[in-house]
């Protein structure tokens, strides 16, 4: 799968960069907030069944973001989607 930049460069998709800012954006939360390894690959996973050939950068985020609500880890959701809101500014 390809994935879309926000600067317009198509790169091989890599679930680590995916686990990783989820991680980084776990760490920054309450720990009734967190999720764990299995969930971080739970929604991997349902990025990777999606079976896209091509998929925006700000379309993953949007799927993470959904996947965190309705795993009820709102304020992670909130934080991981300003990680990528922070991203996008620099």
């Amino acid at each position: 799968m390809k994935v879309i930049k926000r600067d317009g460069r198509a790169v091989y998709y890599n679930r680590e960069k995916i686990e990783v800012a989820i991680e980084k954006a776990n760490n920054e939360v309450n720990s009734n907030e967190k999720v764990s390894k299995t969930e971080i690959k739970q929604i991997v996973k349902h990025i990777e069944e999606l079976d896209k050939k091509r998929i925006l950068a700000e379309d993953i985020q949007d799927i993470i973001e959904q996947q965190l609500m309705n795993m009820n880890k709102f304020e992670l959701a909130k934080t991981y989607t300003g990680f990528g809101y922070n991203k996008a500014l620099l």
